[in-house]
């Protein structure tokens, strides 16, 4: 989530909110090569019982068998209070984006010869065939006895990078030996495909070998629905072979991970234009905006997540090129499709016709780029939905019935264009832990900074559980309200930042992870916040001095988080701020690390680096 939105140039979702090499048709061979630095290219649990199981554990040896790799000494940091403003440096906004150099031909992917040991023992998890890894979302990563010890633009201990498109946001997703991306078609890999296009790249998890590509052409209509270069920013989700994404033409997919590999064409779709050995096998495809009437404002982001044979998804309905009115609002902003048909189960379009925030904000601000999430309360698995009218939705996934609705924005708070205003939309993907929802809110990246919002929040309840309810012209508590606690809001009086009016905190696109009692949510302008899980009370900020679009992953008691700077900060999970090391990219980072099989993989704006990290 994260995307291009209107002047959200790069998502997917965003917005959460926020998401390619070669010159010919042959598959190229992934060759070992010196100490030569990869080519660089240019350039977004827990709790109650899951849909689906934690990430495999395919290998266990006592930790203490085998001693981690040495980590360099940590260094204590105060925390950041001064208010920065973004970095200007953006992928795309309201303005058309620049063109990016051509990325390295897919022939020049390489495999590194003689890297330095990985660490041996611990807990080696197995695929990771999501964004956030599980339905509950939450970046943490079961991996222990981890070896950091890498250089991207050296590529010591890289086991292989490719080369993607010359923008990319998706996140790098591992499943049955297969690597998938979401990027554009900066590579070209496909010798018959020129120029602008949406794409997923499948790649060799061993070697880097480029396998298929799935291939969609711009909408006509052009950036008010599809935003130049962006590409396909939703991150797939994979089950039992099969691979489902949203597509920048807005369309959901089912595609056989094989591809056409292995010489059949699955159906009932057949109809590929593209069906050679290196082409997509589509299986089904749902295309939302003939089928369903949607109109996706700037592209369409959002990253599946499914629950036995349904499969759910935000459908980016938005605002029309003016961002004043809504073209479809009785077209659905939510959806829940049966996997094995790409039939629709159930449609919700809340945010577009009956929003749950209050007047005059009845309808969707700006664009829906965000994911939705899975929790199971009181028996019931839940979906949780983020609006774009800055409200989480709760539905009983089984019927599609509306549970609860939680408004993230104070009632107080004005809607303005061009992100002036202080009431926000959601981009980032909500993460359910012990029967809670934890969500920011936060809008387009090219609006810059502005106030905002982190919420815990009570999934037990039922109706309208938002902190305040109308009372006649006003608004009063809400006897009702969900709120744990909440994170947010304006200093006035500079006691807590130093600084009158300052910032507590700021909006985002990120994802928080949640691991031993405590939060880890970053915000746009690049601040990690550390919270109390319980409380809600902050532990320490780190300062990146980067514009943020990307998550946090924990894994191995550290943080990981990747900036816009082309910067992989390594903090020391606990209550205490301790600073590992900084790894440097090529390029800026907008993207998650996964971490799968005991390697680490990471996608900057134009290069996947597989790392050895066992």
């Amino acid at each position: 989530m994260v995307m291009n939105i209107e002047s959200f140039k790069t998502l997917s979702v965003m917005l959460t909110i926020l998401f390619v090499v070669g010159c010919n048709d042959a598959p190229t061979e992934s060759t070992p090569v010196a100490t030569s630095a990869p080519e660089a290219g240019s350039g977004v649990g827990g709790g109650a019982p899951m849909a689906a199981p934690e990430p495999e554990i395919i290998e266990e040896t006592p930790v203490a068998a085998v001693p981690a790799a040495e980590e360099k000494p940590a260094v204590e940091e105060e925390p950041a209070t001064e208010e920065k403003p973004v970095t200007e440096e953006k992928p795309a906004a309201e303005e058309k984006p620049v063109s990016e150099p051509t990325p390295a031909p897919a022939e020049e992917s390489q495999v590194a010869a003689e890297p330095s040991p990985a660490a041996s023992g611990g807990i080696t998890a197995g695929d990771w065939a999501m964004w956030g890894g599980t339905p509950s979302r939450n970046m943490i990563n079961a991996t222990t006895g981890i070896n950091l010890n890498f250089d991207a633009e050296e590529g010591a201990n890289v086991a292989w990078t490719a080369a993607l498109g010359s923008q990319t946001y998706g996140n790098p997703i591992v499943s049955g030996g297969k690597v998938f991306v979401g990027t554009n078609n900066g590579g070209e890999y496909r010798e018959k495909h020129k120029g602008d296009r949406g794409c997923i790249l499948c790649f060799n998890e061993a070697d880097g070998k480029f396998l298929w590509q799935l291939t969609r052409e711009k909408l006509p209509q052009g950036r008010v629905n599809d935003w130049p270069e962006q590409g396909i920013c939703s991150t797939p989700c994979i089950e039992n072979g099969r691979l489902y994404v949203a597509t920048n033409r807005c369309e959901l997919m089912c595609i056989d991970i094989e591809g056409f590999h292995d010489g059949e064409n699955d159906g009932p779709y057949k109809d590929e234009t593209d069906s050679e050995e290196l082409d997509a096998d589509i299986i089904w495809s749902l295309d939302m905006i003939e089928e369903l009437g949607v109109f996706p404002h700037n592209l369409a982001t959002s990253s599946p997540v499914i629950h036995d044979d349904l499969i759910m998804l935000v459908t980016s309905n938005g605002v029309d090129e003016a961002h004043l009115e809504v073209p479809s609002p009785r077209a659905p902003c939510f959806i829940a499709v049966n996997k094995n048909t790409g039939e629709l189960a159930w449609e919700d379009n809340s945010p577009a016709l009956d929003s749950k925030a209050p007047a005059p904000f009845d309808n969707i601000l700006h664009g829906q780029w965000g994911s939705p999430a899975l929790g199971e309360v009181d028996g019931k698995m839940q979906a949780f939905m983020p609006g774009g009218d800055g409200v989480l939705y709760a539905y009983d996934v089984a019927t599609g019935e509306l549970v609860w609705w939680f408004d993230l924005n104070p009632k107080e708070s004005t809607w303005e264009l061009g992100g002036r205003g202080t009431r926000n939309s959601i981009i980032s993907t909500p993460v359910f832990v012990d029967n809670s929802v934890l969500l920011s809110v936060g809008q387009d990246p090219e609006h810059g900074e502005g106030v905002g919002h982190l919420y815990r929040i009570d999934a037990t309840k039922t109706g309208d559980v938002s902190p305040q309810i109308a009372d006649g012209d006003t608004y009063k508590d809400n006897s009702n309200s969900a709120q744990i606690w909440h994170v947010g809001g304006v200093d006035e009086d500079g006691s807590i930042t130093g600084e009158e009016n300052g910032l507590l905190y700021r909006r985002t696109i990120s994802t928080v992870a949640v691991a031993d009692g405590l939060v880890y949510a970053p915000d746009l302008s690049g601040f990690l916040h550390c919270v109390d899980f319980k409380t809600g009370e902050k532990k320490w900020v780190y300062d990146t001095f980067a514009a943020v679009w990307g998550s946090p992953m924990v894994v191995d008691g550290r943080v990981l988080l990747g900036d816009e700077d082309g910067e992989m900060v390594i903090l020391k999970a606990g209550d205490k701020l301790e600073e590992i090391e900084t790894k440097i990219f090529n390029s800026s980072i907008y993207s998650t690390p996964t971490i799968a099989n005991g390697l680490m993989f990471v996608s900057d704006r134009s290069t996947l680096y597989a790392i050895k990290v066992k």
